[in-house]
């Protein structure tokens, strides 16, 4: 094994930054993005209102083909592929606040839905929904590119 020299070390060390400010630049997900996942989320949720027939095409496209689709264009387009909502540490904190809105949106949205026959609470939790995912997806971008560019 060789042992490198100081400058080489520094050498490497300027390149591994590089390398580093490149993919900060490169993880924010395009514009479209988060919308397209709020969008997703609120179809799921818009399903339970329009009726029983349309919960599974709700779950199937809002919560699994959605997400899916719009993860892998995003991956294509910024040309790095990552867990944007738990690559770095600022990014999961903000992604569990977030995230725990989902579950007490369904259950209210449920509950005033079909406990208090209220038509279109589920859509209306399911808008709640997509404006918390697009924030917080703005949040996690701004997360991403700290966490990512600071220096190790």
């Amino acid at each position: 094994m060789e042992r490198m020299s100081p400058q080489e070390a520094r050498r490497t060390l300027a390149e591994v930054a590089g390398g580093r400010e490149i993919v900060a630049g490169r993880a924010v997900a395009p514009w479209w993005y988060h919308l397209g996942i709020g969008l997703s989320l609120f179809w799921a949720f818009a399903a339970v209102s329009i009726g029983w027939a349309w919960i599974p095409y709700g779950v199937i496209i809002g919560l699994l083909i959605g997400p899916l689709l719009f993860n892998l264009a995003a991956n294509h387009v910024t040309g790095i592929s990552l867990d944007r909502y738990h690559a770095t540490p600022g990014a999961r904190r903000i992604s569990v606040r977030a995230g725990m809105a989902l579950p007490v949106l369904i259950v209210l949205g449920l509950a005033l839905e079909w406990g208090a026959d209220l038509r279109g609470a589920m859509a209306a939790c399911g808008v709640v929904m997509l404006v918390i995912t697009v924030v917080a997806g703005r949040r996690i971008d701004a997360a991403l590119v700290r966490d990512l560019g600071r220096q190790a």
